[in-house]
């Protein structure tokens, strides 16, 4: 539990941190004026909770036994634009900055971030130490098909969709739908890789899940 917790302050700490210095660190008070952060604040604490109590697997740095090209180099560059959007989204909501009319997107928002927090907590739940940043496979690898995994193949891109974008809308921020855009292009890369690595190591299983489970959504 211990490395568990301390693997999570580690990756939540700079996120928090940037969310409040965006904001601006001299008026925290204001921060939490308004319900749809506060709640946005409340469910990170829960959320980290709940991880640590469920002792999930943190670790993204795993690299497996087959080869990431430039997959850190992607990752990189993902972190930097997400820590970026970290501080400049708090920044533009306070000054008013590409922002949306009305306040009901927030509380949309903020309910995609739920969403997306749980199912990303199920499937870590799931994955265990078959969990990486990175499209590799680890020794002894197998073909994750429980709780979650049963009907999504890829759970924790979905969760990626909905709440970097949910994060956007709870600071109202119009840059949502390119920030979901951006993501589907990602996400549509990576599992084509995933499943192209998946289908060579797991052959007939891998299309027997296939065809028993969808990619993202119902239908899909």
């Amino acid at each position: 539990m211990f490395r568990s917790a301390w693997m999570l302050a580690v990756q939540l700490a700079p996120c928090i941190f940037l969310l409040l210095l965006g904001w601006g660190l001299n008026d925290v008070g204001d921060w939490f004026a308004n319900p749809a952060r506060a709640g946005f604040t409340a469910m990170i604490f829960a959320a980290a909770v709940t991880t640590i109590a469920m002792r999930l697997d943190l670790n993204p740095s795993r690299k497996g036994v087959t080869a990431v090209g430039w997959q850190k180099l992607e990752l990189v560059v993902l972190l930097l634009l997400s820590l970026a959007l970290l501080w400049f989204l708090p920044f533009a909501d306070r000054r008013k900055i590409l922002l949306l009319r009305s306040e009901w997107w927030r509380w949309l928002g903020l309910a995609m971030c739920a969403i997306g927090t749980v199912v990303r907590l199920l499937a870590l739940r799931a994955l265990g130490p078959w969990f990486s940043a990175y499209v590799t496979l680890q020794p002894g690898h197998r073909l994750v098909r429980e709780g979650i995994y049963r009907r999504l193949r890829h759970p924790l891109y979905l969760s990626l969709a909905i709440g970097t974008s949910g994060m956007a809308l709870v600071f109202k921020s119009v840059l949502a739908l390119p920030i979901l855009l951006l993501a589907i292009v990602f996400i549509q890369d990576r599992i084509r890789k995933e499943e192209r690595l998946l289908a060579k190591r797991f052959g007939v299983a891998f299309e027997e899940y296939c065809r028993a489970s969808w990619r993202l959504v119902p239908g899909c």
